[in-house]
């Protein structure tokens, strides 16, 4: 149920603002400020089953927003070399797989890590 902030601080389910009864209600809400919803079964209330939701004001129209950041798409894949028959070129070749994959990681992470 919504309830005034008097009745939030002191549990008072006696005159709720509205209530809500199907047990799966949804509730939207459009205005700024405090919004103040508890259980209305006896004890609920005092055992904590109720909530503050405070909407803050939304930024006035003169304020420059935020830009967006766009990332990069992840490099194409690359096929693997065949499998070598000696062991330096096996040696080689996991050298090149495994700075491949560090070069994927920081393209994918590291400019996120960068902005963050």
């Amino acid at each position: 149920m919504r309830v005034t902030h008097a009745m939030y601080k002191t549990c008072n389910a006696s005159l709720p603002l509205e209530t809500y009864t199907t047990g799966n209600d949804s509730i939207t809400i459009t205005t700024q400020g405090h919004h103040f919803y508890m259980c209305g079964v006896p004890g609920h209330c005092q055992g904590g089953q109720k909530v503050d939701i405070n909407v803050p004001r939304t930024p006035s129209a003169d304020v420059a927003p935020t830009p967006l950041v766009s990332v990069s798409p992840p490099a194409p894949a690359v096929k693997a070399p065949a499998p070598a028959s000696n062991v330096a070129n096996s040696k080689k070749s996991h050298s090149v797989l495994l700075g491949l994959a560090g070069a994927v990681l920081f393209v994918v992470f590291g400019s996120s890590m960068i902005l963050a």
